[in-house]
């Protein structure tokens, strides 16, 4: 295999969801996994539908994945642009510039040549014109499309128009895609499309065909939805002299309703999913296998980083496109949280505790982190499954107290003999805790669960918690006597 260098091209006109970090995810396996290059390419031609931070937030979003390009837009770059991102590099390779933006030069030059070469030439229909002939061809029930009208007319460069390729009156063309096998086109429903626009700047087709060839890109992935335009641009790279790329179409992230994800299915920036405690090594792991798997007979689902660039392979891209299910995803992140080293999530947690304005000391860390990150599956359980260390103003769950033959007499008994048996304890331990506890199950003749979750809702105020006995210990015996004895007034 050649040099492997491949490349992720977004458009800046909005922020991108999953479905185009995906590709950016394949793009990179790839490239790392046969020690190549992966690249970064801002394709911002449609000047009128750019977003203001859309580049930013590119570059941010790839590096919180662990997608570091090789080459791309560096520091200055993006400053100029005023899209500055703290993770861009000084330097990042020789083949810029990477916002398309500064590159006009070169592809007037590659049109120019076209027309040259007789290749393309110069259209200066009207709208007006246009939208008669689109009219002319339904009414003759014919497929609408550019006529040719200007293929022979010798328009002077010097009045306003477009630059088309001229396609031949026979088109027959066999693409072999990655993804896809062997695709065959004879004489598709394309017309002349347009290379050059009259605003000064080239279309997608122009520019990514010239980009991929001089920044020599060896795999190009994108979406399915380009295939139906995938002959213009083999057409092009035919036109130049240019061998083409390995074409890779990726099959489509589907919602749950089977259609392409989207906005309407709740689809969402990257910069949500770490706002809602999702791991970014999560995401990349469980975005990857949407489309993509490790090959037969394989069952894995979790997959270190190192794992993934070892076992990606163009083979295992799959033709069908894949459902995005949160509810997956909230399951492997909580599978990446529970593997975390516990220094780690310690690390993890700790800063979202101070976020929410509480405070523990690093005894009641020690107790009670472990418990925690066994028990969530998105960071944001943190703070709710802690707050009942700091919060002063305890709101209980009491109705889940009384059920069965708990009663509010007898839960009042419980809290006020628990308060008297934790009260009584010379040395507040874990262990201790939990045997004065078990006896007075047995003193109340009650079931533990009976005399538990009573116990937890009096000192936690909730059923969902760290294990019990950590849990009142990490409050200490003051506090947590205090909010037994507070809870048997409430009954």
């Amino acid at each position: 295999m050649k040099k492997v260098r491949t490349r992720f091209a977004p458009s800046p006109t909005g922020f991108q969801h999953v479905g185009g970090f995906r590709t950016a995810m394949y793009a990179w396996l790839l490239a790392k996994k046969h020690n190549g290059q992966f690249i970064l390419r801002v394709e911002n031609t449609d000047q009128a539908r750019s977003v203001e931070g859309a580049i930013k937030y590119i570059v941010d979003s790839l590096h919180w994945l662990g997608i570091d390009y090789d080459e791309g837009p560096n520091a200055a770059e993006l400053e100029a642009f005023n899209e500055a991102s703290e993770f861009a590099p000084k330097e990042a390779g020789s083949h810029g510039p990477y916002i398309q933006s500064e590159r006009i030069d070169i592809y007037r030059k590659h049109a120019e040549q076209l027309v040259d070469e007789g290749k393309a030439y110069r259209c200066d229909c009207t709208p007006e014109r246009l939208e008669q002939e689109r009219n002319e061809q339904m009414a003759r029930k014919e497929r609408p499309g550019y006529s040719g009208y200007c293929r022979t007319r010798k328009v002077s460069a010097d009045t306003k128009h477009i630059i088309r390729l001229r396609l031949p009156d026979r088109i027959n063309l066999t693409l072999e895609d990655a993804v896809r096998g062997r695709i065959s086109w004879e004489n598709p429903p394309l017309s002349d499309p347009i290379l050059f626009k009259s605003d000064g700047f080239p279309t997608y087709h122009l520019a990514s065909v010239v980009d991929d060839h001089l920044m020599e890109i060896s795999h190009v992935m994108r979406g399915e939805e380009w295939l139906p335009t995938t002959p213009w641009h083999l057409m092009l790279y035919e036109a130049f002299g240019w061998e083409a790329p390995v074409f890779a179409h990726l099959s489509h992230i589907l919602g749950p309703d089977g259609k392409k994800l989207s906005k309407r299915h709740g689809a969402e920036a990257l910069t949500q999913y770490a706002e809602k405690g999702i791991l970014s090594e999560a995401l990349l792991n469980y975005v990857s296998l949407i489309g993509w798997s490790p090959g037969s007979g394989d069952e894995q689902e979790v997959f270190k980083r190192e794992e993934l660039i070892e076992k990606f392979s163009l083979e295992g891209l799959n033709k069908s496109g894949g459902v995005f299910d949160p509810a997956k995803l909230e399951w492997m992140n909580g599978v990446y949280i529970r593997n975390l080293p516990i220094d780690e999530f310690k690390n993890i947690a700790k800063p979202l505790v101070a976020e929410a304005g509480g405070k523990m000391l690093d005894e009641q860390w020690e107790l009670l982190a472990v418990h925690v990150q066994e028990r969530i599956k998105t960071t944001l359980e943190v703070v709710p499954m802690l707050e009942f260390v700091w919060t002063e103003n305890l709101q209980r769950e009491m109705k889940d107290a009384m059920k069965g033959p708990v009663d509010a007499a007898k839960a009042k008994e419980i809290f006020e003999a628990a308060a008297q048996s934790l009260e009584g304890l010379s040395e507040f331990s874990v262990m201790n805790v939990e045997t004065a506890l078990k006896d007075l199950v047995a003193k109340l003749d009650l079931k533990m669960g009976q005399v538990f979750v009573p116990v937890r809702i009096a000192v936690t105020g909730k059923k969902a918690t760290p294990p019990l006995f950590e849990s009142i210990v990490a409050l200490g015996q003051g506090l947590a006597v205090n909010r037994l004895k507070e809870a048997a007034t409430l009954v």
